[in-house]
């Protein structure tokens, strides 16, 4: 496959074919790297990072993003080999080329820009790439010369040292290459000269309205890089979302999603300090502008949008970045050896009730099928937090200020029930008027946690009482989405975490089972299914029928208390254990070595008589094995899945392994040479 033929759109290539593409542009001497898909889900890890973004801007953000550490590779070409690795672990991925080492891109995204390009603004060049947005790069050769990344307003961006841009076999990305040039290697293409970056900056330099070029002073942005100019382009964004009325939350958001678009970004209290003095100094200069504007906190939706010109600088395709290694990655991680680490003290999170069960920013989801005594368990633990003495015979650990949003018992009622909870504490009124105090409560609320001006005011309510605690009672009465789509249940579930963030509160969901599971023990049985059973760090099922209820535990971080049936004392508000149950024992030994002997036994029969694998190799066989026969094949199981077969089968399967060298697995039949042998021969006749 040659790489500069005629057209080449490689989205629907087979993958031995993409494969072929990708070792095509490795011998050009691309520096080629994996991105992400817009035909994969978005992993979980990079929606947290863009908590405002609407589903369509994150797959759009993930499409372009690397799934490598990309700067290591502006020096070093990846390897052959790890560019089959990339693409055997990354089936779908899209893929991008480093530029500013072989080569520079003329990005024009506007059809202005490909017209004035396409007319002679520029030096032409034989090979260029049609965009999905309909824009298009330009690929030219590098002269002695660095050439710099410069994002231009009107549309055409320079691509050049510290930059990449996607490239076929993406997704919508066609390359086109005339052939009357005779092009056959990157050295053919013509030159990106100095008179063609001036003319590219005067193109961007007229004002599209007037036609006039703007002084310096009217520029939007600069080039971060340059000392001083990260501060000054920040005021006048700032001062420009002023003018267009959004509120203080919004521009704060703005100018850290802006801050994030330079290379190195700005510390975040020097970014956030920079952004609040010309706030401030607005809303002193203008008294009178209470309620509109600025001097409000928020003046949109929850999910705030950004602005045309922010998307500009948000969605450019390649990150400035410095040669320069920073001290720590995008999210701070340092090796479990750092000082940080080992200075850390490991009992810092409070403790609420019982060991590590329920603690300061938990997530708890008590789970049972209507009328079996939700409320009377949430009502009841409430009593015994609110005046830190215990509940079900656990103590707390101080008193609690809890807040307890309900939405299906009318406030008359909920008053004699709220007075049955403390009726324990009848002879000791300072105690009960302490619990009193400290609990919040609502009458039959009638929100909608999905409409931001109700998580809006869920959130100013919390704020201004502070609580340890809130509970939510149930769930799906503050939801009007499907409620079978985990899709949606998702998205209230991280409507409920950035609540409880904000807040710094943890939070007890009450939520109903399903009639058909309702006394399993399992946490799959919740309406919603499996996002709220992988939700929560604590879960409390409550089981059976009136009076003896059992009540079941899951804990991720502690030792489940003890499954036990209990009833509900009327008279006295308490909930009453009156017997302890076994829990069923688990797999025996000899039960779970049979489970690994049959996934090892699947994964040795998919592997081929005369072929050696590597740990990565093996690894996405046993996928594809896996899922053949209809076994869970996540990451973890497949990596489990290699090791059984070292554990089980390392008399069918041998490894072979030497230092400094890499492993390989084979089946013991094989009569193949060996690939380490192989590399002995070949150094020694080197020597």
């Amino acid at each position: 496959m040659h790489f500069f033929q005629q057209k080449f759109c490689g989205e629907n290539l087979e993958p031995d074919h993409k494969s072929d593409w990708l070792h095509a542009m490795w011998e050009l001497g691309f520096h080629v790297i994996p991105c992400g898909s817009p035909k994969e889900t978005v992993p979980q890890y990079f929606r947290s990072r863009h908590p405002f973004d609407t589903d369509d801007a994150l797959k759009a953000k993930w499409a372009k993003t690397p799934r490598v550490k990309w700067t290591h590779y502006q020096t070093i070409q990846p390897s052959e080999e790890e560019i089959k690795q990339w693409h055997s672990q990354y089936p779908e991925a899209n893929w991008a080329v480093i530029t500013g080492i072989a080569f520079a891109v003329v990005d024009a995204d506007s059809d202005e820009a490909v017209t004035w390009i396409e007319s002679g603004g520029i030096t032409r060049t034989p090979l260029k790439q049609i965009t999905p947005r309909g824009g298009t790069h330009y690929f030219y050769a590098l002269g002695p010369d660095d050439i710099r990344n410069s994002v231009g307003k009107n549309k055409i961006d320079v691509r050049g040292d510290g930059g990449y841009v996607m490239i076929a076999p993406s997704v919508g990305y066609r390359l086109e290459c005339e052939q009357s040039y005779g092009v056959t290697s990157i050295d053919d293409l013509p030159l990106l000269s100095g008179v063609d970056l001036q003319h590219i900056h005067g193109f961007n330099s007229v004002d599209p309205n007037t036609g006039e070029v703007p002084s310096i002073r009217e520029k939007l942005t600069e080039d971060p890089k340059v000392e001083g100019s990260r501060n000054d382009t920040l005021a006048r964004l700032v001062g420009k979302w002023i003018k267009e009325g959004w509120g203080l939350r919004e521009v704060l958001i703005k100018a850290q999603d802006w801050n994030q678009s330079c290379s190195p970004p700005m510390d975040l209290v020097e970014a956030t300090k920079t952004v609040m003095s010309i706030c401030q100094g607005h809303i002193k200069r203008n008294p009178d502008l209470a309620e509109s504007g600025i001097n409000q906190w928020n003046t949109s939706t929850w999910h705030t949008g950004l602005t045309e010109d922010l998307k500009e600088i948000q969605e450019q395709e390649d990150p400035i970045d410095t040669p320069q290694k920073p001290d720590s990655g995008p999210l701070g991680l340092v090796p479990f050896s750092s000082f940080e680490w080992q200075s850390m003290e490991d009992d810092t999170i409070e403790q609420y009730w019982g060991d590590k069960f329920i603690f300061e920013n938990s997530r708890v989801l008590l789970l049972g099928k209507p009328k079996i005594g939700k409320s009377n368990w949430l009502g009841a633990f409430a009593a015994g937090a609110t005046t830190g003495t215990d509940f079900m015979g656990v103590p707390f650990n101080k008193p609690l200020k809890v807040m307890w949003l309900q939405a299906e018992i009318i406030a008359e009622f909920l008053k004699q029930r709220v007075e049955m909870y403390y009726q324990r504490f009848s002879t000791n009124d300072e105690v009960r008027q302490m619990g009193f105090d400290n609990l919040i409560i609502s009458g039959r609320l009638r929100k909608n946690l999905m409409k931001d001006s109700d998580i809006q005011a869920f959130s100013d309510e919390v704020a201004f009482h502070n609580p340890d605690i809130v509970m939510i009672d149930p769930i799906i009465n503050f939801f009007d989405g499907e409620e079978n789509s985990n899709t949606e249940i998702r998205k209230l579930l991280d409507r409920v975490d950035m609540l409880m963030e904000m807040n710094n509160v943890a939070t007890i969901i009450a939520h109903h089972t399903g009639k058909e599971r309702a006394d399993d023990r399992s946490f799959l049985s919740a309406r919603g299914g499996s996002v709220f059973a992988g939700w929560f760090d604590s879960g409390i099922k409550l089981m059976g029928e009136k009076p003896n209820i059992n009540i079941f535990y899951e804990a991720r971080n502690a030792a489940d208390p003890q499954e036990h049936i209990s009833l509900f004392n009327f008279d006295d508000g308490l909930w009453e254990v009156s017997d302890f149950t076994r829990t069923p024992n688990k797999k025996s030994d000899e039960e779970v070595a049979e489970d690994e002997v049959e996934i090892a036994g699947i994964v040795m029969k998919a592997m081929k008589e005369n072929e050696f694998y590597k740990r990565a190799d093996l690894e996405f066989l046993a996928k594809t094995a896996l899922k053949r026969h209809k076994k869970a094949n996540g990451v973890n199981a497949c990596q489990r899945a290699v090791t059984h077969v070292q554990k089980h089968l390392s008399h069918i399967v041998h490894t072979h392994s030497e230092p400094g060298m890499a492993m390989w697995h084979y089946l013991g039949t094989s009569t193949a040479a060996k690939p380490w042998e192989v590399e002995a021969e070949g150094a020694g006749d080197e020597s």
